[in-house]
């Protein structure tokens, strides 16, 4: 059956984790997004693991079998299951219009389905979630860049489609693959949906969400709330995610010094915002952000944010509640001082208008959409 005998294309999804798993963050986020906006024009279909990112009980759910989830049916697999007999008998069970990978990396819910797309000639777009970033390739860099020469050497991804999120990404993507067919279109935000400002209980609320890991540079995040605290005020760091360094976390809170400093480890999507809502000014000073989750919740949710100038925000239109700062900490000082001055009705009217300037308008839906069309 093809596209033209259905009322929607269908679209399978490959993706690590999907909910309700939520520790792999963003990528989870970005997918779970784009159902809830397209999910009435498209027929996604989403087929992943069966465990959150390094969890070792299984998620409650089913393995194996097609179950409804919002707009869209998803399959979990065992790993007994991550072969490429199985994923060829899904995509000849499902008969997709396109494929879209969510990882450049991984073998099962990546390399594998492709393999097995490119035997049954099922178009397949590749979203590389921002792995060819600066940032991230200095994570394990010797094994990354020597893996990357190899594809270029065999010429294995030159018939695929890749979705940049960004035209920084689209810059990141050409520079290994430079004849590559690539689609830019800016990941879907959840709804706009002002929070009102936290009660003043004499204390200054900094969040920070996103995994503890060595690329999110929450050691600046700390400095700043030592300096903010040596100048007199009483500071509350609360960063949100999974602790996926331990000697990162470690160094962290032995550097927490004339302020509290909290670690909170991961917890569901449904109670981050609560956390947005006890917030006075959201920190985002990572080495690398393809998209930057966080920054996008906090402009939805109506709070100041400071973040890397390593993003994609530093190359967006966006309003004075959002400040894009170089990873210096007197930077950083400043910032803080300028949003923390801000009136709160004008932090309310700048992340309205940041929203619809930068996240939603109707050029990023149509751009989300024609990714799925011929």
């Amino acid at each position: 059956m093809t596209s033209t005998d259905r009322e929607r294309p269908v679209v399978l999804v490959a993706i690590d984790w999907y909910l309700p798993a939520y520790r792999a963050g963003g990528p989870i986020r970005s997918i779970a997004n784009l159902v809830d906006a397209l999910g009435e024009d498209i027929d996604f279909r989403i087929v992943c693991g069966h465990r959150d990112l390094g969890a070792k009980e299984d998620l409650p759910v089913q393995t194996g079998v097609w179950q409804d989830l919002g707009p869209a049916r998803v399959q979990y697999l065992h790993p007994r299951d991550w072969t490429f007999a199985h994923w060829q008998r899904i995509l000849q069970e499902v008969g997709p219009d396109r494929l879209y990978l969510n990882s450049l990396y991984s073998g099962p819910f990546s390399r594998l389905p492709w393999k097995v797309a490119r035997s049954l000639g099922v178009p397949t777009t590749l979203a590389p979630r921002g792995m060819l970033g600066k940032g991230a390739l200095s994570i394990k860099p010797w094994r990354k860049k020597a893996w990357l020469r190899l594809q270029q050497l065999t010429g294995r991804y030159a018939d695929i489609t890749w979705h940049a999120s960004t035209e920084q990404e689209r810059g990141e993507i050409q520079r290994w693959f430079p004849h590559a067919q690539i689609r830019v279109a800016l990941n879907l935000p959840v709804p706009f949906d002002p929070l009102p400002l936290p009660e003043d209980d004499g204390t200054l609320h900094l969040l920070s969400v996103g995994r503890v890991h060595p690329i999110k540079n929450y050691a600046l995040g700390v400095a700043l709330a030592k300096s903010l605290a040596a100048a007199g005020r009483k500071v509350h760091y609360r960063i949100v995610g999974p602790i996926e360094d331990r000697t990162v976390a470690q160094a962290l809170q032995q550097s927490a010094e004339g302020f509290t400093l909290e670690l909170l480890g991961p917890i569901p999507p449904s109670k981050v915002r609560q956390h947005f809502a006890e917030a006075h000014l959201i920190l985002v000073p990572s080495f690398n952000e393809n998209y930057g989750h966080a920054v996008a919740e906090a402009v939805a949710s109506g709070r100041p944010v400071i973040v890397s100038d390593q993003t994609v925000w530093s190359t967006m239109s966006h309003e004075a509640s959002v400040s894009c700062q170089p990873l210096r900490l007197e930077a950083w000082i400043e910032a803080a001082h300028g949003v923390l001055n801000m009136a709160p009705e004008d932090v309310m009217r700048l992340s309205e208008a940041t929203y619809h300037q930068c996240l939603l308008d109707p050029q990023h839906l149509e751009a989300q959409r024609t990714l799925f069309l011929p």
